[in-house]
This record gives structure tokens, C-alpha cells and sequence, in this order.
């Protein structure tokens, strides 16, 4: 058999993405480390299998199909394992009461099992965990279940845990804040409600990514967030309202997409450190800072779990207006830029064409006018474009990146654009565009002739019914209108009759 020519001494085993099956019988005195991931281990393992390694301190599971008694593995172990992974398995929490025997164990994962109800019993022993991960099962735990009393260390939770992930389950309540070690908490895609609490920050004041979103939550942000040691706020898809925070001063990433924020967006001066900001579907107004400008090149932070970010700005669906900033040129690192579904107005700047590594520009559903910057073709990376319905004009660039873009509908809704991919020929848009504004020009010159007739027949019209009206309607003006007339006849015909006199004179 396979395992049975290994040889004994081995002190590290990664066996991962096979399609094998555990059957050893042999010991494996000095082994430390066995990754059995991706693989086939469908039903029970062997009872005895961690007996047969004693130093084993990193156990790897995940990815299997064990559905059998982990109790019978567990319990005759000695306490070494500091690690075990256990995710993507089809495993019940009644399952895993002997979890509690590892009292060496630091890191728990039991992502996405079939644990349903309650935490199981065995975690609450194990006073040295700290990273659990119980993302995607079924718990539907309230906060009385998370604690006992609200500002107090549940005693069967690990005070020591540095990483808590209780993501996509059926959580209920306001936001546990008893573990003052905690760095990283994932709550996303529950069921909290409430305001956000002032004491998060305070009762956790080493926390440093916190994961809300997709939950209930409603009110503002506190402002002891402002002062935190907050790296990452995810707040994304709740019910929260007020303004931007205009002092996150640590943060890396803030995503706030999906509420019904208002007003205006703060100047990103006071937030020295952001690499990645959405603020899509909410309800800001106001023009764009140009302070955009002073975002950081792209970084990659990561924590135990790999979690990586590159630097992102998305305003999109608010209600912002004015120019789109030249100062985004500044922003050589910036990989996703999505602007769309605004009131945008002005040419796209040309600045846009020293950003190298964007990867996404979206700047369809505006009013953004002119040409579109012949730099975009020297965009080497770009991969996704969008900029449909706009005001935009002229022939589309052409380049080695543009020329991969071969969807006409990235550029739709701009009917004064033409050149490949559409199927408008520049040559005949130019000539019918020239052929429009002759005929407004022709049309403008109709109605300017038009309203000059219209107002000389007002002005005749007016100034008659002006004079006779008040003839008609007044005696005293009639009689002495007509007298002044007969006085002007008679002194003009005295002068007539003066002038041929003394002409005949001088004859």
C-alpha cells in the first residue's frame, strides 16, 4: 500500500489535490504536518489515525466529503495539534464534541459544514483558540447565546481570539463586542440590526478589519470609529444614513455602497492611507474632490487568510455632478475606476492615459461630452470599458487594447460617435452631422425672419389702436388733436405761399 512505504521519519506530508483514499496502518512518530486536502476522504477516517501521530501539530481536511464520527478521532489524541481545517466537509456540531480535547489548538476552521442551532459544545473549551472560522453553516445564535452580559467575556468563549468569522449564517441581535484581542471580525450577511454601537472600538480596541455588511444595521457612524485603528470597514448594503466620515485616518479600505448616505464627499486628505473606496448606490451630490488625486498606488495587505486588495474607487449611482477631475491622472496604481450613473459633465480627461495598470473604467450613464482621449489605446491592461450613454463625439481611438473591444455596446447611447466597433462610418456621420446643423442653422434663420414680421405687424398694431383708441374715446382729445392738426396746415400752407413769392421775386 501507498502509506505503507513512506518512510517513518517523515516530519511533513502534503498530499493534497489527489484523488486518494486514507487507509494507513502505519505509525508516524515524527510527523508534524498533513495536508490530505482536495481529495476523497468520503465517510469515516480511521479511528486511530492522529494516535499514530503524536508530535502532529497541522492537520488538513478541508475539501473532503467526511460525514463520519470525528468524536472517535479525536478523543484518545494527545493534546498536540495546534491547527486542524476542517472546512467544506458535510460535518454536524454533535459531531465535534471532543474538539474540546485539543487544548493545544490555535486555529479552527469549520467553514461551510452542515452545523446548525448552537456552537458546538467542544469550542467552548478551547481556552488557546485564536482564529475560528464558522463562515457559511446554519447557526442561528442571537446575542444572548454570544454573551452573557453585554459588557463581559462570555466564559466559554475564548477571550484570546484574534480572528472571528461568523459570516453568511443566521445570526440575529446587536454586534458581540466582548473579545479585547480581536483584530479581524467577519459578521457579514446575518441578520444584526440596530445602531452601531460607540463601544465597539473601545471594548475591541485592537480590531483592525471589520466586516458588517449585508445586515440591518441603521443610524450613523459612530464617531469613536473616526480614531480607531480601523484598517478595513465594510458597512456595504445595511440602512445607514448621515454623511461621509471625513476622519477615518488608518483606513486602508471603506466600503459604504448600498445605504442612503447624503451630502458631499469628504476631502480624501484626511484619509492618508485609503487604497479602496465604494461609495456606490448611495444618495451624494456635489462634485468629485480633486483631492482624489492624492490616492496611494496599489499594495496588497494581507492577513492569515490571504485576504488581498488593490487600490478601486467607485462613486457610482449617486447623484454627482460637474467635471470629472484631472488630478485622477495622479493615480498611476489605481486598477478600477467606476464612475457610471451619475451627472457627470466635460470631456474625459486626458490625464486618464498615464494611469497604466487600470484594468475597469466605467463611465457609461453620464453627460460627459467631446472626444474620447486617444490615450485609452495605450492602455495595456484594460479589460473591461464601458462608456454608453453619453454625449460623446468624434471617431473611436484606435489601438492594440481598444481593438479587443469588439461589443458595440460599451459605446451605445452616443449617436455622434462612429469608427469600429459600430457600424457607423465616420466619414458619413461627419457629413450628416454637418447636414443637422445646416438645417438648424436654415431652421434658426426661419424663425428669426419669422418673429421680426411678428413684431413689426404688434408694433403697427399697437401704436394705431394707441393714437385712435384714445380719439375714440376721450371728445376733448378729438377736437383738440384735430385743431393742432388744422393749425400745422395752416402754418405749413403760410410758409408755401412765403417760399413761391419770393422765388417769383428773385425771377
Amino acid at each position: 500500500m501507498f502509506f505503507d512505504r513512506l518512510p517513518s521519519s517523515l516530519e511533513s506530508l502534503d498530499l493534497s489535490n489527489n484523488e486518494i483514499t486514507y487507509d494507513a496502518q502505519q505509525y508516524f512518530p515524527n510527523l508534524i504536518i498533513l495536508d490530505l486536502r482536495n481529495n476523497s476522504l468520503s465517510g469515516h477516517l480511521p479511528p486511530k489515525i492522529l494516535n499514530m501521530m503524536p508530535r502532529l501539530k497541522y492537520l488538513y481536511l478541508s475539501n473532503n466529503r467526511i460525514t463520519g464520527e470525528m468524536n472517535m478521532i479525536l478523543d484518545g489524541h494527545p493534546s498536540s495539534l495546534e491547527q486542524l481545517d476542517l472546512s467544506y466537509n458535510s460535518l454536524h456540531e454533535s459531531q465535534l464534541v471532543s474538539l474540546g480535547n485539543l487544548s493545544m489548538l490555535r486555529s479552527l476552521d469549520l467553514r461551510s459544514n452542515n452545523l446548525n442551532g448552537m456552537l458546538p459544545e467542544g469550542i467552548k473549551r478551547l481556552k488557546g483558540l485564536t482564529d475560528l472560522d464558522l463562515y457559511n453553516n446554519s447557526l442561528r445564535l442571537s446575542e444572548d447565546d454570544l454573551a452573557n452580559l453585554p459588557k463581559t467575556i462570555p466564559n466559554w468563549l475564548p477571550s484570546g481570539l484574534q480572528y472571528l468569522d461568523l459570516s453568511d449564517n443566521k445570526i440575529t441581535g446587536e454586534i458581540p463586542q466582548f473579545f479585547p484581542k480581536l483584530k479581524y471580525l467577519f459578521l457579514s450577511n446575518n441578520s444584526f440590526s440596530g445602531n452601531l454601537s460607540p463601544r465597539i472600538t473601545n471594548t475591541m480596541p485592537s480590531l483592525q478589519w471589520f466586516d458588517l455588511s449585508t445586515n440591518n444595521m441603521s443610524g450613523e457612524i459612530p464617531f469613536s470609529y473616526y480614531s480607531s485603528n480601523l484598517l478595513l470597514l465594510d458597512l456595504s448594503s445595511n440602512k445607514l444614513v448621515g454623511g461621509v466620515p471625513e476622519s477615518l485616518c488608518n483606513l486602508q479600505m471603506l466600503d459604504l455602497r448600498s445605504n442612503a448616505f447624503n451630502g458631499s464627499i469628504p476631502r480624501l486628505s484626511s484619509l492618508p492611507s485609503l487604497r479602496i473606496l465604494d461609495l456606490s448606490n448611495n444618495n451624494l451630490s456635489g462634485t468629485i474632490p480633486q483631492s482624489f488625486g492624492d490616492f496611494r498606488s496599489e499594495i496588497k495587505y494581507t492577513t492569515s487568510k490571504q485576504l488581498s486588495i488593490d487600490t478601486l474607487i467607485d462613486l457610482s449611482n449617486n447623484y454627482l455632478s460637474g467635471n470629472i477631475p484631472e488630478e485622477l491622472g495622479n493615480l498611476h496604481g489605481l486598477r478600477s475606476l467606476n464612475l457610471s450613473g451619475n451627472y457627470l459633465i466635460g470631456q474625459i480627461p486626458r490625464s486618464i492615459d498615464v494611469m497604466k495598470q487600470l484594468e475597469v473604467l466605467d463611465l457609461s450613464r453620464n453627460n460627459l461630452s467631446g472626444a474620447i482621449p486617444s490615450g485609452l489605446a495605450t492602455l495595456n491592461f484594460l479589460d473591461h470599458l464601458n462608456l454608453s450613454y453619453n454625449n460623446l463625439s468624434g471617431s473611436i481611438p484606435t489601438g492594440n487594447q481598444l481593438q479587443t473591444f469588439t461589443d458595440p455596446s460599451i459605446y451605445i447611447g452616443n449617436p455622434y460617435l462612429c469608427g469600429p466597433p459600430l457600424p457607423i462610418n465616420c466619414t458619413v456621420n461627419i457629413a450628416k452631422a454637418i447636414e443637422e446643423e445646416q438645417n438648424e442653422d436654415s431652421s434658426e434663420s426661419k424663425m428669426e425672419t419669422l418673429w421680426l414680421y411678428t413684431s413689426i405687424t404688434l408694433g403697427f398694431i399697437t401704436g394705431f389702436w394707441l393714437i385712435c383708441g384714445s380719439l375714440l374715446l376721450r371728445r376733448t382729445w378729438r377736437i383738440t388733436y384735430f385743431r393742432a392738426i388744422d393749425n400745422m396746415i395752416d402754418k405749413l400752407y403760410v410758409v408755401m405761399v412765403v417760399t413761391v413769392a419770393k422765388y417769383r421775386r428773385k425771377l
